[in-house]
């Protein structure tokens, strides 16, 4: 993309670098895993919040997040399906089922 702009001494061309990828390249493919942890963060953050009730700004607790489909991809079709699990302190705080097709998220109750 290329703007013009007008000076009182005479004519200025600036160029502006496009966001578009150059020919022949390719941009980069968002992660599928990365998509059911934003889902969680987007949908469950009051949940997050209830149970890491820990100052999170400045404890030095280690929090650990992890995304895997519950089975392989075969008969049922799990390549959306994520279970999401969250470990405060190398402790399980909370898993969530997570389809990015559907955009659902539901909290696995723990007993």
């Amino acid at each position: 993309m290329m703007t013009k702009l007008v000076c009182a001494s005479g004519l200025l061309v600036v160029g502006i670098v496009g966001l578009a990828p150059l020919p022949g390249e390719r941009q980069a493919e968002k992660s599928p895993h990365a998509a059911a942890l934003e889902l969680v963060f987007e949908k469950a953050a009051a949940r997050i919040r209830a149970i890491d009730k820990e100052n999170w700004w400045h404890d030095l607790e280690e929090r650990a997040w992890s995304a895997r489909r519950p089975f392989s991809p075969g008969f049922i079709d799990s390549t959306h399906m994520f279970t999401v699990t969250y470990r405060v302190a190398g402790k399980q705080a909370a898993s969530w089922q997570v389809d990015t097709r559907r955009q659902t998220v539901e909290e696995i109750v723990q007993r």
